[in-house]
């Protein structure tokens, strides 16, 4: 495992290299702004709810905001593919990507998907006349030169174990920090104050703006859409599943809302559900009062589960 990160990491150290000398080419799209969010650890930073966080404020401000995915497993005939206009949604979760298929459904902008990021960017911009993009994801993506490059850090792991993927967690260098714009550590409520100010002072050396965020409980909602209080599970017994790439969060947040006793059933992150699983899942319910997935878990289930409660995650600048 080790020799793979040394390998993963060499590869992407050249690869950097050759984008900062220039080698490798960087496009901007003219007459639109680009606003990435990001990270350097792979996955359970919060960039969903985070993302949804900036195309709000900058609707509030007046602008036409569109989402640019890559589409992560994503299964399309064509790359680029528009998953929804202002209007309505026009794709599958299966199409689009859980990822990108969640911001449709939350959000009445323009969302969008493709590998080439800058492509996506011009379609976003031409075709569906939006003043600012908000790219999930792509810190990575050097093909595409962003407006500004917002970085997630994950106070629960912030530095991914110090090592490259698959030993650790880290994409690249913590070095890259320095093509950051903005840092701000996110989950920053399921740590103590030693722990944050630990984290804040590690990242003070790259000398950026670093801002600290929350992520806290919303409510429930059913499959039918219905809302429902968090007090709902209270000293009742659940059984949670889900396919994300930080499961013991999950856990943790629905342990803070005291149900009486969890069990847990835990997938890969992005496992695409067989109806099996969630007959498996269904049934094993029977025994518990209430099953309770994620939103991200939620959009790739068209099965009925009976007790199911979707939960529903916030972002918040603190």
């Amino acid at each position: 495992m080790k020799i793979l990160s040394l390998i993963y990491g060499s590869v992407i150290f050249i690869r950097n290299k050759m984008y900062d000398l220039n080698i490798l080419k960087s496009r901007k799209a003219e007459n639109v702004e680009v606003i990435c969010i990001g990270n350097v650890v792979a996955g359970g930073t919060g960039k969903t709810p985070a993302v949804q966080y900036f195309v709000k404020k900058y609707l509030n401000e007046g602008k036409k905001v569109g989402v640019l995915n890559r589409g992560y497993k994503g299964k399309r005939k064509e790359d680029l593919l528009l998953v929804r206009n202002d209007k309505e949604i026009l794709a599958t979760s299966v199409e689009s990507g859980d990822e990108a298929f969640l911001h449709a459904l939350n959000l009445k902008v323009p969302v969008a998907v493709s590998k080439d990021r800058y492509k996506g960017t011009v379609y976003l911009r031409d075709v569906c006349n939006v003043d600012i993009i908000i790219m999930d994801d792509g810190f990575q993506h050097r093909k595409l030169k962003k407006d500004k490059n917002i970085i997630l850090i994950d106070a629960t792991n912030p530095f991914g174990g110090n090592e490259y993927l698959p030993k650790g967690r880290l994409r690249e260098s913590l070095k890259s920090l320095n093509r950051a714009d903005e840092l701000i550590i996110t989950k920053s409520n399921y740590v103590d104050s030693e722990s944050l100010e630990k984290i804040r002072q590690e990242l003070l050396k790259y000398e950026k703006k670093i801002l600290v965020a929350t992520f806290y409980e919303e409510n429930f909602y059913n499959m039918n859409g219905e809302e429902k209080e968090l007090n709902i599970v209270e000293d009742k017994r659940i059984l949670i599943f889900s396919s994300i790439a930080n499961p013991k969060i999950f856990y943790e947040t629905v342990k803070r809302l005291k149900p009486s006793k969890i069990e847990k059933v835990e997938f890969e992150d992005h496992h695409l559900y067989k109806p099996e699983e969630i007959s498996n899942i269904s049934e094993k319910g029977k025994d518990y009062d209430y099953i309770i997935t994620t939103e991200k878990d939620i959009v790739k289930i068209s099965e009925k589960i009976d007790k199911l409660l979707v939960l529903k995650m916030g972002f918040r600048i603190v």
